[in-house]
């Protein structure tokens, strides 16, 4: 060609273009050099400029320099100008420029990201709809082409592919997934998947890419190594069952005259049913509390327990968790105390802590397993414990009966007692606790119980993985929804989002959060976006696990106009769609029978969303609902009653009136009835007060998910066919 490109080749200057360290010349060695001398000069004094008013994206190799100081600096680090060739690009504008990149993660490990590329880019990341800019993934759960499969749903695609109005292909979808592949391998070389690696990658990047002759012709980049760190080792998982269903267990910290955080575990774990004759205290001085038999010591334990729960103070931690070890008293241990690694000048002892664990796990027999610390306890309903150090008359909890195929799996231990309270219609099987996973992680529990034939429902609160866990927790999600069963996921802390761009595009759009979402979003598990839609996607999926779905078509019918327009109008969410299709004419002729039977045909048309208006009673009502679910068209509903009418019973027996939801003849029964009839999702609304909770409460003994909104209803029910279908 007739032109070269000149840039500036520096460890601290990331947007060459803020700091005029991009030229293009005439390809002749005297302009060659005269840019080469004028870019010496003016780079430095540009960037420091852009530097003193962007003092968020100042690297930490200029940190507190300013002025010709800080100019001085820039000009020293300057590593030199590059020489390149002028790429001239099939098309110019808008979505033409595509960026890839690698990032290294503490959680998920190496994440690729590909989408826009440009400096619009990351303005794009933010404004548009979840994956219109950037496609993420961890590259150690995909490879190049399930990749290009998230790519597909980018502006970016859209743009390469010829699919944007206006555009002509400008790469074939071969290239893309064999540059997406060529990435994904070099992060799992230079990385802890493989063990032999010397030096890990940290970031590389190449943006922009452009379409060139039809091929990919990079044009700019970063790459940066760092010395290779060890992935953590394997714990002896095994021993979970030791821990989930003890046959003996201890409790150290229990005060004999006082009414402390161990007595009321100690208390707790008797209510809930434990053998009190397998079951020890560790006090020094008392032979007994509570009719439970004391021990002076860990060590004078008369046999080895499946389980030690630790509620003395973070002082003593130690002591007790050398005592567990060297003397090979427990399989598991639960951890209790607080204050280690949160606390500032604690992250010492946590250090320490989980190498004395880490050293145990080397061991022959693997040495004990350890749940916290910082955990609020565990609930067994299968092993018959209770460790929460919540009192029964502030929490009360199902001691009889069958349990909820339900595990909680809650890094915030008041995450779970404060739902349990909140909905206390919810009864896990498991109810873990897990803190600070200072040795067991949310991925090595999942793993273990996704197996687990009594439990269909994971609910899942983290607000940090350690080390490569994510990744490990994102792999056990993909096998546990393989399996039929369902993930409720929550993230805490989003803030990272929020990083500075200095790390370049992959890091600004790919924070920690984004790349825990797409993991998960990926793996299947059903991501809520606040604790509403948490507990929104627990109720759904509670009552409808083993039920199928055919498609997105819903009926929406309700005995209230405002209620019909609500679910017609929330049928979109989080990406996913619902359709609301005409009956079929079987249908639309039954309905019109049943209407004109009832005296409703002058009020009510037929029509999906159907509103069947207040004056529909019981049988009327039930009868309407029994057509639109045999519909062959239909592959799901929610129904929604607004109970103030006089024309329904949606009351219990009492004085003052006549309606009983007990009527077999009832709303509250017919309901349940016509849902268990098809094997189609069915989801009720109760949009109305107190008075009417035992009316939800019969739809839900019924088993029916219940809601009290009509819209989060039908976002909830859209979301989980969403993923049904997929």
């Amino acid at each position: 060609g007739d032109k070269v490109v000149l840039k500036v080749v520096s460890p601290d200057i990331t947007h060459k273009t803020e700091a005029r360290g991009v030229r293009i010349v005439a390809r002749e060695i005297g302009a060659v050099e005269a840019a080469f001398e004028l870019m010496k000069r003016e780079v430095p004094e540009t960037y420091a400029a852009y530097l003193e008013s962007h003092a968020g994206e100042v690297p930490a190799a200029l940190t507190g320099r300013r002025g010709r100081g800080l100019e001085q600096r820039l000009a020293d680090r300057i590593t030199g100008i590059l020489l390149c060739s002028c790429v001239t690009p099939d098309a110019q504008g808008f979505a033409t420029e595509l960026f890839v990149g690698l990032r290294a993660t503490t959680e998920f490990g190496p994440i690729i990201s590909a989408g826009l590329g440009g400096v619009e880019m990351e303005i794009l990341a933010r404004q548009t709809r979840k994956g219109a800019a950037v496609a993420i993934a961890p590259t150690g759960t995909t490879d190049g082409a399930q990749f290009f499969e998230y790519f597909r749903n980018t502006l970016s695609y859209e743009r390469l592919s010829g699919a944007m109005r206006g555009s002509r292909r400008l790469l074939d979808d071969a290239i893309l997934v064999r540059c997406f592949q060529g990435f994904i391998d070099l992060a799992n070389h230079f990385s802890a998947v493989n063990p032999k690696a010397r030096f890990h990658l940290e970031e590389l990047e190449v943006n922009p890419f452009v379409a060139a002759g039809g091929r990919m012709a990079p044009v700019d980049g970063v790459c940066r190594f760092r010395p290779a760190t060890a992935a953590r080792e394997p714990r002896p998982v095994d021993k979970l069952h030791s821990l989930l269903q003890p046959r003996s267990a201890a409790v150290i910290g229990v005060s004999a005259h006082d009414r402390n955080m161990g007595r009321i575990i100690l208390g707790n774990m008797l209510a809930a049913g434990f053998d009190r004759e397998r079951l020890h205290v560790v006090h020094p001085q008392a032979d007994a509390i509570d009719n439970v038999n004391c021990v002076a010591s860990v060590a004078a334990l008369p046999n080895k327990v499946d389980l030690l729960v630790v509620a003395v103070g973070a002082d003593r931690v130690e002591a007790v968790i050398d005592e567990v070890i060297d003397e090979d008293k427990a399989q598991s241990v639960i951890l209790i105390p607080g204050g280690i690694g949160e606390k500032r000048g604690s992250r010492a002892l946590e250090a320490e802590l989980m190498d004395r664990i880490r050293r145990a796990h080397l061991t022959a027999d693997g040495g004990p397993l350890f749940l916290g610390g910082n955990s609020l306890g565990v609930i067994s309903r299968p092993g018959r414990y209770d460790t929460m150090f919540i009192p029964e008359a502030k929490l009360p909890k199902s001691r009889d009966g069958e349990p909820q195929p339900l595990c909680f799996i809650s890094q915030s231990g008041a995450f779970i007692i404060s739902t349990l309270s909140d909905e206390p219609w919810l009864d896990p099987r498991y109810a873990l606790s897990i803190g600070n996973q200072i040795d067991l992680t949310a991925g090595d529990l999942l793993a273990y119980l996704k197996d687990d034939p009594r439990i269909d429902v994971f609910a899942v609160y983290i607000e940090g993985f350690r080390p490569y866990d994510g990744c490990a927790f994102a792999e056990a999600v993909r096998e546990t929804v393989a399996l039929g069963k369902d993930v409720v996921f929550y993230k805490a802390g989003r803030t990272s989002e929020g990083r500075s761009a200095t790390a370049g595009h992959t890091a600004s759009v790919a924070g920690d959060y984004a790349v825990c979402e797409s993991a998960l979003l990926q793996a299947g598990a059903f991501v809520a976006s606040d604790f509403s839609e948490f507990t929104d996607y627990l109720r759904i999926t509670l009552p409808l696990r083993g039920r199928s779905v055919e498609g997105n078509h819903l009926a929406a019918v309700s005995n209230a106009g405002y209620e019909s327009v609500g679910m017609a109008d929330s049928i979109r969410s989080h990406g996913a769609e619902l359709v609301l299709p005409a009956f079929s004419m079987r249908t639309d002729e039954a309905l019109t029978k049943i209407l004109f039977d009832n005296r409703l045909d002058a009020l009510v048309d037929v029509k999906n969303p159907f509103d069947v208006t207040p004056m529909a009673g019981d049988t009327a009502y039930a009868d309407l609902i029994a057509e639109v679910l045999a519909d062959p068209g239909i592959d799901a509903a929610v129904v929604g009653i607004v109970p103030l009418t006089p024309a329904l019973q949606t009351l219990p027996p009492g004085e003052g009136h006549h309606e009983s939801i007990l009527d077999p003849a009832s709303i509250a029964r017919r309901l349940p009835l016509a849902a268990e009839a098809v094997d189609k999702p069915v989801v009720a609304v109760v949009d109305a007060g107190a008075l009417f909770d035992p009316l939800a409460d019969a739809l839900h003994d019924g088993g029916l998910p219940v809601f009290r909104s009509a819209d989060r209803a039908v976002r909830a029910l859209c979301k989980w066919i969403d993923l049904k279908l997929e």
